[in-house]
């Protein structure tokens, strides 16, 4: 395989398919994906848990870590949750290993959704890094936070998405409200649902002042 592809390849991982997988599961897809496209450049890897969990503990386990690295069940774990996601698949199991069979994200339905919808907000539609556009989202909120209801200004406050780009939402007006730079750190990548409690808490502290 090329170094090209390759590059297109690690760029897809790191932008769609990491986001849908635990930190646990990237280490162990990424192994694969070492082993499998990055080493061979073919899709197929045979390896036994026990050599995946200690392989991808190592760099893990320098000096300063306090890390004791990947057991036996916790690879077992991901590697099953990997293939039900789609990213892997159990080709075979052997006594010398398990061969599977690795998913590109362009192969993985859902990544090539993410995938699209990014490519989608880059355009026209894209209210998150285009200055003007910015500007009309500000204006629409009338400089207030969407959260808290403080009056900011471009220069002290941000654009926060209602549905996180983790969680496939988009650069779209639809998506987007102004929001206070304290406001944005509570949500940080989070739904309302999950930082409502944080959030009111914030507003009472306000109140309180």
């Amino acid at each position: 395989m090329d170094e090209k592809k390759l590059r297109i390849i690690f760029k897809d991982v790191i932008d769609y398919l990491s986001p849908l997988q635990t930190p646990t599961e990237q280490a162990v897809y990424n192994y694969l994906l070492r082993w499998s496209y990055f080493e061979t450049g073919k899709n197929i890897v045979q390896k036994g848990i026990r050599t995946i969990a200690k392989e991808v503990s190592m760099p893990a386990k320098g000096k300063l870590s306090k890390t004791k690295g990947l057991s036996y069940s916790t690879v077992v774990d991901a590697t099953r949750c990997l293939q039900k996601k789609k990213h892997i698949e159990i080709h075979k199991i052997e006594l010398k290993g398990i061969v599977y069979l690795v998913k590109l994200p362009e192969e993985i339905e859902e990544c090539v959704k993410i995938k699209q919808k990014r490519i989608r907000s880059s355009d026209d539609t894209n209210y998150y890094t285009d200055p003007k556009k910015r500007k009309e989202i500000f204006e629409r909120d009338k400089y207030k936070c969407h959260y808290c209801g403080q009056t900011v200004t471009v220069e002290n406050a941000t654009l926060d998405h209602l549905i996180p780009r983790s969680k496939d939402g988009d650069d779209s007006k639809e998506n987007l409200v102004v929001s206070c730079f304290e406001c944005n750190s509570i949500k940080s990548g989070k739904t309302i649902e999950e930082v409502a409690p944080k959030l009111l808490e914030r507003l009472k502290s306000k109140s309180n002042k």
